[in-house]
């Protein structure tokens, strides 16, 4: 923006809009300023209705495009301000919401399924599967999903205030991997008041941890590459709990590990998130204080007879192409993090346990033909083929449909067709092996 031939914002930042009256006073700028200077377009027509909307109020205080100003700037100048209402953020198909009071955050939301509170307790071990399904088909407009949990005796009220800050928490930590996108910053406080639950959460923290969680992910996901991983004490390893500095909260972890509990068992019995969790597992791993379970470490695939093993491997192998080209295909949409949500969510909502037991979905996309070939020799010769197209089949469609969601219509064509070719060149090659 600019005005009488100076640079406005934050610091001589491009991005935002706020404008200057008085001291201290921010004021929208107008539609007309907007187009003037060609710095902040009228919203686009694929943006949202929940955007635009906000966009055209009169009680807009600050918009601006994440490609010009980073998330952690937008955050630290609203509390700076001690802002109350609402910053709505939005990459197409993904919006987020976070809500303020006198600088602080009280409270988040995304359209994203994988970030629903039902979602978030199950993928932290708080409910099982069969509860996340009865309350999902016993769930009403009327009803809260947190609510009916508790109803249905699945949560105490305590798991669902933990449930909802770490949510909110998640939401918000998914945004620091956004390079792109709009925002826009109004006053919307009378939206909060059919929430039974508000928080208080400090923005400074919050900035902090989002940082280092960006940082310190892709090292995580290096050593800890599954949550079925089991990990036993380093033998003769005597821990200095206080030079380490270690809280109540990792001592407790380190105490639980037994060479028998994998990694979702400790989440599940903690009250941290499974990204905390992971994090404390990597760092006691880099301490030396920890190490992977010897049956995971000489664990060795039973190999498919020799009779049927090409055949076999072959499906594997191409239907592995796909899943990594999915996997590709929804990264570039959505980010990192909520690209393995979708994957992982993929992987609850396909029922077919003796193929997928203990298999594990890399930083690719891409899952362990070891492990899947292992299940397979388990299996009677005469049903392994049926098992194995059963399952990939099961969850390629499941996982098609939920890329899709995410996809532009380039990018749908373009995966509908990468995978149509890969699966005319299996027809293919049985056919050419049939006739030999």
């Amino acid at each position: 923006m600019h005005e009488g031939g100076r640079e406005s914002g934050v610091g001589g930042r491009r991005g935002y809009s706020p404008r200057s009256g008085n001291p201290g006073q921010l004021r929208p700028p107008t539609p007309e300023t907007r187009l003037l200077d060609n710095e902040y377009p009228l919203p686009e027509p694929g943006l949202s209705e929940t955007v635009n909307s906000v966009l055209m109020q009169e009680n807009q205080i600050l918009t601006g495009d994440l490609s010009r100003i980073q998330l952690p700037d937008v955050l630290s100048f609203l509390s700076m301000i001690r802002g109350s209402g609402k910053l709505l953020l939005r990459k197409p198909p993904m919006e987020r919401s976070i809500h303020w009071k006198d600088g602080e955050i009280v409270f988040a939301s995304s359209n994203s399924p994988e970030h629903s509170l039902g979602m978030f307790l199950l993928r932290n071990g708080k409910i099982t599967q069969a509860q996340y399904d009865e309350s999902k088909r016993r769930v009403t407009a009327q009803m809260r999903h947190g609510k009916l949990l508790v109803q249905m005796g699945a949560i105490s009220p305590k798991d669902l205030w933990w449930g909802v800050k770490n949510q909110a928490l998640e939401i918000i930590y998914s945004l620091f991997s956004w390079k792109e996108g709009v925002f826009v910053f109004g006053d919307t406080q009378d939206e909060l008041l059919n929430e039974r639950i508000v928080l208080s959460i400090n923005t400074a923290t919050v900035i902090m941890e989002g940082i280092r969680r960006l940082d310190e992910t892709a090292m995580i996901r290096e050593k800890i590459t599954s949550l079925d991983m089991v990990f036993v004490k380093e033998q003769g390893a005597v821990p200095d709990f206080a030079s380490l500095e270690l809280s109540d909260h990792e001592v407790a972890l380190y105490n639980a590990i037994d060479g028998k509990q994998n990694i979702r068992a400790l989440i599940s019995r903690s009250e941290m998130t499974e990204f905390e969790v992971t994090r404390i597992l990597f760092q006691l791993l880099s301490a030396r204080l920890i190490e992977v379970s010897s049956e995971e470490k000489s664990f060795r695939p039973v190999f498919l007879d020799v009779e049927d093993s090409p055949e076999l491997l072959k499906v594997i192998s191409t239907y592995n192409d796909m899943f990594g080209r999915l996997y590709e295909a929804l990264l570039g949409a959505v980010g990192e993090e909520t690209a393995r949500d979708i994957v992982m969510t993929a992987m609850q909502n396909a029922e077919s346990d003796e193929l997928w037991s203990g298999v594990f979905f890399d930083q690719y996309g891409r899952f362990d033909e070891n492990m899947l070939i292992a299940n397979i020799s388990e299996l009677p010769f005469e049903r392994r083929k049926a098992v194995l197209d059963e399952g990939l089949n099961t969850l390629l469609s499941v996982q098609l449909f939920e890329v899709s969601q995410h996809l532009d219509s380039a990018g749908k064509v373009d995966v509908f067709r990468f995978i149509s070719d890969q699966k005319a060149s299996l027809e293919s090659a049985f056919a050419a092996r049939s006739l030999s």
